[in-house]
């Protein structure tokens, strides 16, 4: 694999994200700053992959914070009055 490979690699990963990103605000001055990089300063393929590869870590960043709001929503010890019982509650009750 030559970094030409990784490069496109990289641009395929960082489109996913950004096709299915809805909530990157609390990162967006810093996906900004990286973009930026990336068109005006970056010369060649290393350079680029190591732009990218900041990019994409930011969108994990992204991805952490949605994944533990989720997992702690899911783990929450508070259940709202919403909250339909579970059919293991039903069975056993």
């Amino acid at each position: 694999m030559n970094y030409n490979d990784i490069y496109k690699l990289h641009l395929q990963l960082l489109s996913i994200y950004e096709n299915n990103d809805q909530s990157s605000a609390p990162f967006q001055q810093e996906i900004n700053y990286y973009k930026k990089q990336l068109f005006m300063f970056t010369q060649d393929n290393v350079q680029r992959i190591f732009v990218l590869n900041q990019l994409i870590k930011i969108h994990e960043k992204t991805r952490e914070v949605l994944v533990s709001s989720c997992a702690n929503q899911y783990f929450s010890k508070d259940k709202s009055v919403d909250d339909k019982p579970s059919i293991e509650g039903n069975l056993y009750s």
